[in-house]
Parts: C-alpha cells; structure tokens; sequence
C-alpha cells in the first residue's frame, strides 16, 4: 500500500468524503493536525472540511480515529459498534453525541478501519491530571461544579428511557446470554478467561464467581453507555454538556451499570487515589438522587452493580499489566497482576485477604497515574 503521509491522508479522505456524502459537493480537506499513533487506542487526529449542500457554502471540523484491529483496550470494544451507536443516537437527537459522518471498516483507505464525527468543542474533566487537582474544575465555584457534574448524569441517564428494540438491536450479543444481565456476564466471562490465560488469580476469579452466582433477578434490559465517566463529557464553560463521547463499550444491561461506573470512577479519583475531592461535586446520595430523577426509575442493587464495575475495572488492570511486560516496563514475576488499587477494592468488598503494596505496584503505576513512593 502507498505510504500514509499526510498529503495521502488528505486525498483518501476527500475522495471517502465525496462518495459518502453526496449531497456534500466541492469538497476540500485540509489537514490540522495528523499525529499517527497519538491515541492510546486509536490515531485521533483533525481535518477542516469546506464544501458546499443545498443551504450553501459550509465549513467543518472533524475527527478520524482509526483504530487496529488486533488492539483492545477492553475485550470486545468495537470500532463498528462505536460507530453504529453514534450513528443511532445522532439520529435520534435526544442526547448530546458529535454529529455522526461515517465509517469504513476495510483498512484500503486509510491503512486502518476509520470513522469520522464531528469535533466538539469544550472541556472534559481529565484523569491525567486528577480533575480534583488540576484544570478547569478546580477554577469554578462549588455550585457551579455541582451543575456541571448534575448536567453530565442527567445526560447518560436518560439513556434508562429508550427503548433498545427501537434502533439498538445491534447491541445484542447472543453468543453471551440472554439480552441483559446475562449477556453482559456472559460477556465478562469471555473476557475474564481470556485475561486470565490460565493463570490464578485468587480476587479476580473469586469476583467473577460472585458475580455470577448473584445475579438479580429484577434487572432490567436498557442501552448502556459503558463508559460513563467525567473524562468522556465534553462540557461547554458553563458547565452544561455539549457531548458525551467514546461509545466503543456500549451494550446491553439494567441501566444501574452506567450509574455504578460513574459512581465507581468518582471515588477512584479521589479517595483511593488519596485525594480531596473538590467542593461542590454531588456525593454518592446526591448522585443516586440525581440520575432517579432524570432517569424515572429506582436505583436497585447497587451494591451488587459496584462489584460488577469492579471487576470490569480489575479485568482492565489485567490488561495494562500484560501490556506493560510486553513492552518491557515491567517483568512477568512482577505482583501487581494480582496486587494492585483495583484488586484492593474488589477484596475490601468481598472480605477477601487485602493484596500488599510495594515496590512492584509503584513501577506498575507510574506508566499509568501518579504515585508517590513513599519511604517505610
């Protein structure tokens, strides 16, 4: 295949664009800024389009993200599935997504699946740096801190109110149970065991059981966002949410999930990272209370979705770890597979033996977070 230089990248898209968009016409791309291998799992990267349609002359701004198609950042995450939930939720206009271009699953264009989306503007709550400590956040009032964390759950609330079989069939996934709760465990199994490889892993199987053997048996089957997290709002300076963005987790399951990932990433953040949350920003109740009402249902089994969101986390430090021996960060016989913030909470809740912290967890975390090697 020719070499992806930006030049190329520029004819490639124009040439996708005018085929996809037909009512688009005199179409010019012009590159801002194309990084290959920006992205943790993707190359991001920002085109300005000018072209014109039946109302005039038009000028945008959009994001390609292609993605490999041997990495995962989350066993099963999608690029297609992403695409295809921005796509029906663009169409839908309920709830704040980029505006939805297109995708190209074939690697002929670009050297790698791709998919376009309008860019939006605005603010997102970073990880790296801790939003309790850094940023915008820390520049606002606690009211206004408070509004925009109650814009951001009343948004993915509302996901509770659709009606999957009314667009969103694509997010089945029968190789993994019944539409629901059993599929989504059905689909932590699957990538529990190949996490897993063979190995023992005392917490992270312990949960697993768990979470398999008490299921409720009042869950409700609703879209899922996945990854419902302060990181993936986009926010206006107002605090109001402009977009909520990375779809590529989205699936099926009791609507409690979205609340408990929110819920879970909230106290990560800030106390097990052993940091101050910042005034202002609702607490655990006021969050419950805050997406009840937006979503007009119960938040049932919470304690139950906390270990389930848990062990999603746990399956991702898996992840990181074997991804940091291959890179040579780390060697095999390091203990954080095992021993790390995410097993620690998962045994905390479960009342299993608590992993001890040392020198193998600190070369482990400072890829990934902030961590101060603290004297004995």
């Amino acid at each position: 295949m020719e070499l992806l230089t930006p030049d190329r990248i520029t004819t490639q898209l124009q040439n996708w664009l005018a085929s996809e968009k037909p009512d688009w016409r005199n179409i010019t791309v012009k590159p801002l800024d194309v990084t290959l291998g920006a992205g943790f799992s993707a190359d991001i990267f920002f085109v300005d389009v000018d072209y014109a349609d039946t109302v005039g002359p038009q000028s945008q701004t959009l994001v390609v993200r292609r993605q490999p198609t041997n990495l995962e950042v989350v066993f099963g995450s999608s690029l297609a599935l992403q695409g295809k939930m921005m796509a029906a939720l663009d169409a839908r206009g309920d709830l704040p997504v980029p505006s939805w271009i297109g995708m190209h699953l074939d690697s002929d264009i670009l050297g790698l699946p791709f998919l376009v989306m309008g860019k939006v503007d605005g603010e997102c709550a970073k990880q790296k740096p801790n939003y309790n400590l850094e940023g915008w956040l820390v520049e606002m009032t606690p009211d206004q801190r408070h509004q925009s964390f109650t814009n951001a759950i009343t948004a993915f609330a509302s996901l509770a109110k659709i009606n999957w079989r009314e667009g969103f069939e694509f997010l089945a996934q029968p190789e993994n149970g019944q539409p629901g709760l059993d599929q989504y465990v059905g689909a932590l199994e699957a990538w529990h065991k190949a996490a897993g490889q063979g190995r023992t892993m005392p917490i992270v199987d312990t949960a697993m059981a768990y979470v398999r053997a008490n299921m409720p048996n009042d869950a409700s089957v609703n879209v899922l966002w996945g990854d419902p997290t302060p990181s993936n709002v986009m926010f206006s300076p107002d605090g109001s949410v402009n977009a909520l963005i990375d779809w590529e987790l989205a699936a099926l399951g009791p609507a409690e999930l979205d609340l408990a990932w929110w819920l879970y990433f909230d106290d990560l953040f800030g106390r097990r990272f052993g940091v101050t949350r910042l005034e202002g920003l609702p607490s655990k109740d006021e969050t419950i209370a805050i997406w009840e009402h937006a979503s007009g249902q119960k938040a049932r089994n919470l304690d139950y979705y906390d270990i389930v969101a848990a062990l999603r986390m746990a399956l991702v430090a898996v992840g990181a770890f074997d991804r940091q021996v291959g890179i040579g960060n780390i060697p095999a016989t390091n203990k954080s597979l095992n021993d790390n913030f995410m097993t620690l909470y998962l045994a905390e809740k479960l009342g299993l033996p608590l992993p001890e912290f040392g020198p193998d967890f600190v070369a482990f975390m400072k890829n990934l977070t902030p961590v101060e090697e603290k004297a004995d």
